[in-house]
């Protein structure tokens, strides 16, 4: 009898333990994908860069080929509200891990070495490197071939882009590439005579030159480059976050296959030249690691 009291004893007590750490131990937290489709809002960082995504000047709006994209991409998944925070491009991916956006969106090429630190989207666009010059080309410069062999010419790059590591694979010496913070101290050096073009990605010099509002510059028309030179660009994710990634994924196919992602290339400037070959994956361009 004493036994099967104690037994009975022991029971109870474990049953109210267990009750009284159910009631403090935490659910399982919520995810990134759970939290939107539940708001309806996600957070995207952009750097305010035309055409990659850009506060239009006088009525703040936010426009660019990523704040279009992604509308369109989560409009019939229940996320209505795509809310933009403005960054420096250096900081997206930064804030991107510290949890200050839920993705970032504003002209990031996929390579290897980012597929290590973000999840990157299904590849929206392709991009080449491109060259903006004086009006007029006074230079006669055409491909990265034309900058290396004429010890009078210098290029400049941003600080960090492709378009520094692909200039210097194709011959053009180091001592002749002057690297800037922006696009703007970039253009000015141009317009300064310090350099004699300024590169880009194509998408970029598209949007700098829309509308003919530096009728002082052009682009460099042809301006040849290697195959190594090609880029694609693509919405980058937390690792962690693979199901939003999904998600978004899932909208951006809808948007490919109904036509809307050609209303939107047309808006933005964008031809031929800049769709994405069909089959081409993450996957591959990461190298398997995304």
């Amino acid at each position: 009898m004493k036994f099967r009291a104690r037994s009975a004893v022991i029971g109870l007590a474990c049953i109210a333990y267990a009750a009284i750490v159910g009631s403090v131990l935490p659910a399982s937290a919520e995810t990134t994908k759970e939290r939107i489709l539940k708001e309806g809002r996600i957070v995207i960082g952009i750097h305010n860069r035309a055409p990659w995504g850009y506060k239009k000047e006088g009525t703040g709006e936010l426009l660019g080929w990523h704040p279009d994209l992604l509308r369109a991409a989560f409009a019939d998944l229940g996320v209505k509200q795509v809310d933009f925070e403005v960054t420096e491009f250096g900081a997206l991916i930064p804030g991107l891990m510290a949890g200050r956006f839920d993705a970032v969106a504003s002209g990031l090429s996929i390579t290897p070495q980012r597929c290590q630190q973000v999840a990157f989207g299904a590849p929206d666009l392709r991009s080449d490197d491109a060259a903006i010059v004086l009006a007029g080309n006074p230079k006669a410069i055409h491909s990265y071939a034309d900058l290396a062999r004429k010890p009078d010419t210098i290029m400049g790059g941003g600080r960090g882009s492709n378009v520094i590591g692909n200039a210097i694979a194709e011959g053009v010496p180091e001592n002749r590439i002057l690297q800037f913070p922006d696009v703007e101290t970039n253009l000015a050096a141009l317009r300064a005579g310090r350099i004699d073009a300024a590169v880009f990605s194509s998408p970029t010099v598209i949007g700098l030159l829309a509308g003919n509002k530096s009728p002082d510059l052009e682009r460099a028309s042809p301006f040849t480059t290697s195959e190594k030179s090609i880029s694609y660009i693509a919405i980058a994710f937390r690792k962690d976050d693979g199901d939003l990634r999904d998600l978004y994924n899932q909208g951006l196919a809808k948007v490919m296959s109904n036509g809307t992602i050609a209303t939107i290339m047309a808006k933005y400037g964008f031809g031929p030249t800049e769709n994405v070959p069909p089959g081409l994956t993450t996957s591959q361009l990461c190298g398997a690691t995304n």
